[in-house]
C-alpha cells in the first residue's frame, strides 16, 4: 500500500510539473523578447524589473524540472540514453561552464586528469548534470577559496570505473548532517538555506542519477574546512533497469 501511494504521489507531481512548465516558459519567454526590445535607457527601470521577472522565471523553471526528474525517477519513468563520448572533452566542457560560478565567488578552479583518459559509455546528458551540481554546489558554499576536480580511471574487483574527485575549501558540512545530504529538500541548516539559497533537490537528483548510471557519489566534509565528494562511474553502463509498471 505505501509503494502504490509513494507511486500515485510520484505520478501526480510528475503531471503538475509537466502543467508548471508551459506557462512558465510562456513567461520567460515574453520577458525575453521584451527585454530584447526595452533595453534602451530611457526605460531603465522597467527592463529592471523585466530582469528581475525574467529571474525569478528562470529559478523557478529550474525547480520544475527537478521536482519533474525526481519524480520520474521514483516512479520508474527516468529513461537512459546511452551514448559513447570522450571524456576528456566532457571535463573541458564542464571546467568551461562553471568558471563563471568559480569567479563569482574569487574562487580558483583547477581539473588535474591525464589526457588520455578515454571514451566513456553511458547517459553523458545526465553524467555532465552529476559533475555540474556538485562543482556549482562548490562554487557556491567556497569564497576566495580552491575547487579541484580530478578524475582518473580505474579497475578493480568492481570493474572499470572513472573516479570524479571533487574538494572544496568551503564551509564544510556538519557531520550530523551527511546521513541526509542526499535527501531531496534537505538544507544543513535554515542559516544556510537564507544565506546561500537554494531547494535541496541538487544533490538528492545527483544521488539518483549516479544511481541509474550504476554508479555511486560518497562525502566526506569538516565544517570550516571543506567538502570533497567521491563519484564513481562505470566506463561502460550495466544493464538498464526495467522501467515497465509492476
Amino acid at each position: 500500500t505505501a509503494l502504490l501511494a509513494n507511486r500515485a504521489k510520484s505520478q501526480f507531481l510528475a503531471s503538475m510539473s509537466h502543467e508548471l512548465r508551459t506557462p512558465l516558459n510562456a513567461i520567460i519567454g515574453y520577458s525575453e523578447l521584451l527585454l530584447e526590445n526595452g533595453g534602451d535607457l530611457s526605460q531603465l527601470d522597467q527592463v529592471k524589473d523585466l530582469r528581475k521577472v525574467h529571474s525569478a522565471g528562470s529559478y523557478l523553471l529550474s525547480l520544475v524540472n527537478g521536482m519533474l526528474d525526481l519524480s520520474k525517477i521514483e516512479a520508474g519513468r527516468m529513461e537512459v540514453h546511452v551514448d559513447v563520448v570522450k571524456l576528456n572533452a566532457v571535463v573541458e566542457e564542464i571546467i568551461a561552464t562553471i568558471k563563471p560560478l568559480a569567479d563569482k565567488n574569487k574562487n580558483e578552479l583547477f581539473a588535474i586528469a591525464p589526457l588520455d583518459l578515454g571514451e566513456i559509455q553511458t547517459d553523458s546528458t545526465k553524467l555532465r548534470q552529476i559533475l555540474f551540481n556538485v562543482l556549482s554546489n562548490a562554487c557556491k558554499f567556497t569564497d576566495h577559496g580552491r575547487i579541484v576536480l580530478r578524475v582518473s580511471r580505474v579497475a578493480d574487483v568492481n570493474g572499470d570505473h572513472f573516479h570524479f574527485n571533487i574538494e572544496d575549501t568551503g564551509i564544510g558540512i556538519p557531520e550530523h548532517f551527511l546521513d541526509r545530504l542526499f535527501d531531496p529538500f534537505s538544507q544543513a541548516d535554515p542559516s544556510v538555506q537564507h544565506k546561500y539559497g537554494g531547494t535541496g533537490l541538487g544533490l538528492a537528483l545527483t544521488k539518483r542519477f549516479c544511481d541509474l548510471l550504476g554508479g555511486s557519489i560518497t562525502v566526506h566534509s569538516v565544517p570550516n574546512r571543506g567538502t570533497q565528494f567521491e563519484i564513481k562511474i562505470p566506463t561502460v553502463i550495466p544493464a538498464l533497469p526495467s522501467f515497465e509498471e509492476t
